[in-house]
Formats: structure tokens, C-alpha cells, sequence
């Protein structure tokens, strides 16, 4: 038996590293959106469970076949879509290393290994954005559940016997403030912790969509007035639709006048940090209670990897989480309790994402991110002029991060995107900015270089005149 398993992972290595290493070659001329509709993959991959098993060759050339090429392009330097970058080879490759040894991260005893390297990584985060030795933090499945762990922490702190007891066992109903730029994972949140969905309070934003601080203080004050009690504030550092940071120094002022949880959703922006250039658009995070990051995002890390990190660490989010079941209940003499991560969040199974965090951040070294994130805003940043000097198009926002915002004068932007979806040469998304369509580029993959922007701008020209 143990000669079988030996001699799969052998085939298996060498073929799957075949097919990998094709697949990356052909990234540059690869149509970056596959044809395929919604029903012809319905129809191919429309099957019985299978009665026998199949070969190795046979499973792989249905991957070589029908998987792949209709996958989405994400890995492509001409992909300008959402916060989806080309993942590192190394990061690409940890997952292999993750799956074999299958280690199980939620308790110290089923993964040492595991455990050691994400209480580093943690530690490394932490560092990063300036937060002290009493700090820490756990992995997450990305920005929601990060965030969602973060607004937990502010729950129980604010109403302690919510945990217990239910909501209904607070003093007041309570409220959540964020801009109405904030991710969606917000809105999901207060709905999960039980607070509702009406509970978080959309401040609106000024014209470059920073969220309004007077606006917050007037909210704050109204909803004390009106007998609810402030909780959280929420700051967006690198928002989805147009990347823009909010005044985060001055949202931590406002926290503390107001005995609010500070919590900033970091989870694109966080990145800037790297960069003695830029890591002031972040000044001022140290302050905040809690921060989300998502390396899967602008640090090259195959997904999922997340991260939520807290000023006090493992004693707020243990105070949140903890519990002992009985088969994990026995004194092993030793302090690896407090490495058992199962009890920093809700996920008890976790795999050994940490692996892949490690080895990516080994691999670049601050000065490496530093540089890749510099060149992502100076690519962004050129973008945009091109855009200024193209007739019928005008920018909407400010370049902060590597995100860049625009419109057609035509106000068909969905039309213009889609046609250029269609093509498959390049991917660019829309969102909505002050109740209108825009067209939204982020350049997040290593491999972009300056003609690749350049050949999104002639598919941008191209499709604008057709419209």
C-alpha cells in the first residue's frame, strides 16, 4: 500500500508540474475571460458520481481540457479587476507542502508546526503596522470573516453579556458606524452578531470618498440622543470600489471621545505600510483596536489567506471566543494552550495557511514589497494621465492606492465594459460612485508591466468610440 502512495505522488509531481509550468507560459497571450456561458459549463461538467474511479490521466487531461481553460485569468498581468493578484510560484507551491502534511492549525497538538508559523506571521503583521508587543491576532479565510471577528470583539466589549446572554441582554440597542464606501462584509456582520443589518450607520463620504468626520460626529450624537448606544466605528483603509483611505488618525479621535471599538479594514490597503513612501496614507492605524488584512490581496498570497489583528491580542480575543471542550480539555503541563487557535476565533479545523504567508514574506522581504507596491501606484498613476488625455473620459477620484476610477461621457460604462469583456484581451470591472456607473482598474499583479497598461488603454479608446 505504502509503495502505491509513494508512486501517485511521484506521477502525480511530475505531471501536475508539467501542466502548472504550461499554464503560466501562456499566461501573457491567453485570453484573460473565458467564452464559455454559465450553461455550456453546466453541460460539460453534467455527470452521475462516478460508480469506478478513474486514472490519474484521465482526471488530468479533463483538467487540462475543460477546467483550466475556462477558468477566469486571474493570474494574467493583463487582469485589472478586483483584489485578485497573480500568486507568487512560492505561495503557489506551499499549498502543496500544506496539503501533504494536512496538519489541523486549531490545536497546537495536531499542528505544532502550524501554529508556531502563524503566531510569527502574526507577529511579523503586527510589527508591520506599528502595533506593540502586547499584540496579536489569528488567520482568517479573508477581509469578511476578519472582519467579522473584529466586530465580535467589539460587541462583547461594549455589551460583555451579549456573549451570553443574547442581545437582549444589553443595556441599548447598538450601533455601527462605517462609510458608506465600507465593504459589504460590514453589513453582513451586524446581521451575523445579531445587532442587524439597521444597526450600522452608512456616514456619507466627501469628494474623494474619504468618510465625512463631521458627519460621524453628528450621527454619534443623534443616535445618543435617540437612546442607542455607540459601539464601533469602522475606518477603510483602501476601499473596494475606488481604494481611498479614510482620515484614520482622526477616526481614532472620535472612537476615544466616544468610548467606541476602533476597527480599520486594512485588508487592501494594509500593504502600504511596506513603503517608506506611502506608509503614511496609513498613519495613525496603530491606534485602532482591531485592523483586518488580507494578504491574499496586495501581498501575492494564493487564496484564502486573511488576517484580523488586535491592539490587546489574545486576551480580547479569547475573552470572545475561548471554550474547552472535553476532548481538548486534559492540563498538558505545557503553554502550548495558548497556541491552540481554535480559541482566538470561530473556525475550530483550520489548515495550515500560515505556510504560504511564511514563505511569501521569507521570499520578499519588506524591501520587496515595498518596491511592487511603489511600482503598482506608479503604473496606476499613469494610468490615470492616460485616461486625462483621452477625449470623452473623465476621471472620477483621486489615485490613493493602485485603484483608478473613470467614465464614459457616453454614461454607458456597463456597455463599455462588457464589450471589452467580450474580447478577452483584458478584464476591468465597474462599480457605483455617488448613485453612478464608473469604470474601475487596479493593477495588482507583479507580472503588469507599462505596455500592458498601455494595451488596456487601446482596448479602453477602442471600445469608447464604438459605443
Amino acid at each position: 500500500m505504502i509503495d502505491d502512495f509513494v508512486e501517485q505522488h511521484r506521477e502525480l509531481g511530475q505531471k501536475v508540474t508539467e501542466i502548472v509550468t504550461a499554464h503560466v507560459a501562456g499566461l501573457a497571450e491567453r485570453r484573460v475571460t473565458p467564452e464559455a456561458t454559465p450553461q455550456q459549463l453546466e453541460k460539460l461538467f453534467d455527470e452521475p458520481l462516478p460508480e469506478k474511479g478513474s486514472s490519474i490521466d484521465e482526471i488530468l487531461k479533463r483538467f487540462r481540457t475543460d477546467v483550466a481553460p475556462n477558468a477566469m485569468g486571474v493570474p494574467s498581468p493583463r487582469y485589472f479587476g478586483q483584489f485578485n493578484p497573480t500568486p507568487l510560484p512560492i505561495g503557489v507551491w506551499a499549498d502543496v507542502f500544506t496539503s501533504m502534511l494536512n496538519q489541523n492549525g486549531g490545536a497546537w497538538r495536531n499542528g505544532p508546526t502550524s501554529a508556531m508559523i502563524e503566531a510569527r506571521v502574526i507577529r511579523w503583521l503586527c510589527d508591520l503596522l506599528n502595533y506593540g508587543a502586547q499584540s496579536f491576532g489569528t488567520l482568517a479565510s479573508g477581509g469578511s470573516e476578519a472582519n467579522l471577528i473584529a466586530l465580535k470583539c467589539a460587541r462583547d466589549r461594549i455589551a460583555g453579556s451579549v456573549k451570553d446572554h443574547g442581545m437582549r441582554s444589553a443595556s441599548r440597542d447598538l450601533v455601527v458606524y462605517a462609510s458608506d464606501q465600507c465593504h459589504y462584509s460590514i453589513d453582513k456582520s451586524v446581521d451575523i452578531l445579531g445587532m442587524g443589518r439597521n444597526s450600522l450607520r452608512k456616514i456619507p463620504t466627501d469628494d474623494r470618498f474619504h468618510i465625512r468626520v463631521d458627519a460621524l460626529r453628528e450621527q454619534i450624537a443623534r443616535d445618543r440622543d435617540e437612546g442607542y448606544l455607540p459601539s464601533c466605528i469602522v475606518g477603510v483603509a483602501g476601499t473596494t470600489s475606488s481604494g481611498a483611505i479614510d482620515p484614520i488618525e482622526e477616526l481614532a479621535a472620535v472612537a476615544r471621545e466616544n468610548d467606541c471599538w476602533y476597527h480599520v479594514d486594512a485588508a487592501y490597503g494594509g500593504p502600504l505600510a511596506f513603503s517608506a513612501k506611502h506608509k503614511a496614507k496609513l498613519q495613525g492605524i496603530e491606534l485602532a483596536d482591531s485592523i483586518t488584512f488580507d494578504p491574499h490581496k496586495w501581498m501575492f498570497v494564493p487564496f484564502s489567506c486573511g488576517a484580523v489583528l488586535v491592539r490587546e491580542g489574545g486576551r480580547v480575543l479569547r475573552d470572545s471566543f475561548d471554550m474547552t471542550p472535553e476532548y481538548l480539555s486534559e492540563d498538558r503541563g505545557g503553554s502550548d494552550v495558548e497556541f491552540d487557535f481554535f480559541r482566538y476565533g470561530q473556525m475550530g479545523t483550520r489548515r495550515f495557511n500560515s505556510l504560504k504567508l511564511w514563505m511569501a514574506m521569507k521570499f520578499m522581504g519588506r524591501e520587496g514589497y515595498a518596491r511592487a507596491v511603489e511600482r503598482h501606484i506608479d503604473l496606476t498613476n499613469y494610468f490615470a494621465g492616460r485616461i486625462d488625455a483621452l477625449p470623452n473620459f473623465e476621471r472620477v477620484g483621486e489615485v490613493e492606492t493602485a485603484v483608478c476610477c473613470f467614465r464614459h461621457s457616453s454614461n454607458s460604462e456597463q456597455q463599455l465594459q462588457q464589450k471589452i469583456e467580450r474580447e478577452g484581451e483584458v478584464w476591468l470591472t465597474t462599480t457605483v460612485l455617488r448613485g453612478r456607473r464608473a469604470l474601475r482598474v487596479n493593477i495588482n499583479s507583479f507580472l503588469t508591466e507599462q505596455h500592458h497598461v498601455d494595451h488596456l488603454i487601446t482596448q479602453i479608446e477602442k471600445a469608447g468610440s464604438e459605443l
